[in-house]
Formats: structure tokens, C-alpha cells, sequence
């Protein structure tokens, strides 16, 4: 019985404890056995290291009488070091997190701003967008309601036959609020939103599919990441409801796409020089614009099309 609780026998059942109980934990990460599972997800990869080392320590004192004790020690040394490499590889990683997740605070919230013209909304006037540059089209834009929920929660791929209660959010948005301004307080190091201007509070993401209780939508314009969000906490607007609240609009290129008379791509073309179409009506494919000159004195009336095959055919300006 003595031999059980020798000092080098007490050493090897705690060092492969430890080991196995690492090691559970990387399987389940690996394999995935926590994606998708929101704030349960921790505990289940934790779940597979506690049944990792309770096993293993089982197993470890049996070895333990089977080795011997030259046999242990050696062992002990060996797992020693398998032990302090494992340590420092873990410490790396936090680190690693920890300056990924340091970005996803205010202020350094800009960082999360798209490159290119949308990253402009955080520094300076915005200019004219190109959402073309975003892929695909997607069916409009949706606004988070910043002013009724603290937080945005967002969900990963949910089952549409049950009701947003029954899902577990993967992660959110956080507000500030104070007397005269909303801002970000944490956000995820992987959002990018297609337009994010908190000093206007302006913030949109583009809207990929909709469901009775659910919205997908795009977290990360570089990438592509969507995510889904709760559709009654949210304001929906289709690309015409969307088009018709912005400042302005242009084709992307005015020689592919002139301003008409009519809606009909044989009509004759409105040869007046403009700086500025503001959105009047939508009526399929085609948009009625009034022509402003730079001092946004009406020039007339025309057509564009706003859309065609699948992507936007107009670059828009949400502010003047």
C-alpha cells in the first residue's frame, strides 16, 4: 500500500492529471466540440479536460505499479518538461487573445472600421460609398437599436423553428451612453461593419437573409463573417427604403449608366451637368433622381438604374 503513495508515484499521477487534463481540453478545440454553443461552449471544452484527467490518474496508478520506481522518475522528468513547454505555449496564447481582444475596446474601436472610404466616417466627412466593393449585394441595410438595448447580441447559424429565447447569444456589442453621445464600449475583434460613424450615431451592417425572428447579416466586410441577430430588436431597410433616406447618390460610372428621361434603357438622356442626384422613387431596377448642382439648387429630374444582375450599379453618400 506504501507504494502507492510514494513521493515519485504522487508526482507521476498529478503530472498526468495536469497533461491530460491540457490535452482534453486542445481535443475538444480542435474538434470543435464547443463551437457554436455560445456561453455553454467554455464549459464543454472544460467538461472534456475534467473527464481527460479523471481517467488518466486512473490509469496513472496502475502504470505506476507496472513501471517501478527508476521507471517513474524518469518519467517524472521527462513529463516535467512536456508540463513547462505546455505552459508557456498557453501563456502565449492568452497573450495573443489579449491583444486581439485589446483592439474591440474604445477608443480604439477604430481599428474595427472598414479600410478605404468607409474607414473615413471615424476620422473625417464621409465620402460617397462604394458598396459594391462588398460582396454579395445582400437585400439592404440594418440598423441596431442603440437606443432601446445596451447590448446587440449576435448568434451563430440558430435553429429558425425555434424562437430567439431558445438561442444562446456567441457574443455582442456593448453602449455607452452618456448625456450627450452613444459610443462603443466592447466589440468584438472580428467587427467590421459596413458603416459605423458612433459621433453621428451611425451604425449599419449589410443584410443578407431574413427569417420570421432572425436576420443575417455581415459582421466583417473583409472577410465576409455573418452573423445572425434578433429581427425584432433591429430596423430592417430594404435596399429602396434604404436608398431613398440617404443624402445622395451617383452611378459608379456615369457613361454606363447616364441619367434618362425615362425608365427605359432606350430613352433619351438628360445631357445636364450635375454634383449631386438626390433619391426621389424606386420603381424596380430603376431610380428617379433630381439633379442638383453644387449649391444644391434643382437642375431637373431623371432616371438611373440603382441596380442590375445582382449588384448595386450607385455609390451613396449618407451625409452631405
Amino acid at each position: 500500500m506504501k507504494e502507492y503513495f510514494k513521493l515519485s508515484n504522487l508526482l507521476f499521477y498529478l503530472l498526468i492529471t495536469f497533461i491530460a487534463f491540457f490535452l482534453g481540453m486542445v481535443f475538444a478545440g480542435i474538434t470543435g466540440a464547443g463551437k457554436g454553443q455560445g456561453l455553454a461552449g467554455g464549459a464543454i471544452v472544460f467538461g472534456y479536460g475534467i473527464i481527460s484527467a479523471g481517467v488518466s490518474f486512473v490509469i496513472s496508478i496502475v502504470l505506476a505499479q507496472w513501471f517501478g520506481s527508476a521507471i517513474v522518475v524518469r518519467l517524472n522528468k521527462i513529463m516535467l518538461v512536456v508540463l513547462a513547454v505546455m505552459m508557456a505555449l498557453l501563456i502565449y496564447r492568452y497573450q495573443t487573445m489579449n491583444v486581439a481582444n485589446s483592439q474591440s475596446y474604445y477608443p480604439n474601436i477604430k481599428y474595427l472600421v472598414p479600410t478605404g472610404q468607409a474607414a473615413n466616417y471615424e476620422t473625417e466627412k464621409p465620402s460617397i460609398v462604394k458598396p459594391t466593393q462588398f460582396k454579395p449585394m445582400g437585400l439592404g441595410m440594418v440598423a441596431p437599436n442603440i437606443y432601446e438595448h445596451k447590448d446587440v447580441l449576435f448568434y451563430g447559424i440558430p435553429n429558425l423553428e425555434k424562437a430567439v429565447s431558445d438561442h444562446t447569444p456567441t457574443d455582442r456589442l456593448k453602449f455607452k451612453r452618456s448625456e450627450t453621445d452613444i459610443t462603443i464600449s466592447y466589440a468584438p475583434p472580428w467587427f467590421v461593419p459596413a458603416h459605423m460613424k458612433m459621433d453621428y450615431e451611425i451604425l449599419k451592417l449589410r443584410l443578407i437573409s431574413v427569417s420570421h425572428d432572425f436576420i443575417e447579416v455581415v459582421v466583417n466586410e473583409r472577410t465576409g463573417q455573418t452573423a445572425y441577430m434578433d429581427r425584432s430588436k433591429n430596423k430592417l431597410q430594404f435596399w429602396p427604403e434604404f436608398l431613398l433616406s440617404v443624402s445622395s447618390v451617383e452611378p459608379i460610372s456615369r457613361e454606363n449608366n447616364p441619367v434618362r428621361v425615362k425608365p427605359l434603357t432606350h430613352a433619351g438622356l438628360v445631357t445636364k451637368q450635375y454634383a449631386f442626384l438626390k433619391p426621389l422613387n424606386i420603381k424596380r431596377e430603376w431610380m428617379r433622381v433630381e439633379l442638383l448642382n453644387d449649391n444644391f439648387k434643382s437642375l431637373g429630374k431623371g432616371w438611373i438604374k440603382w441596380q442590375g444582375e445582382g449588384e448595386l450599379l450607385i455609390k451613396y453618400s449618407l451625409l452631405s
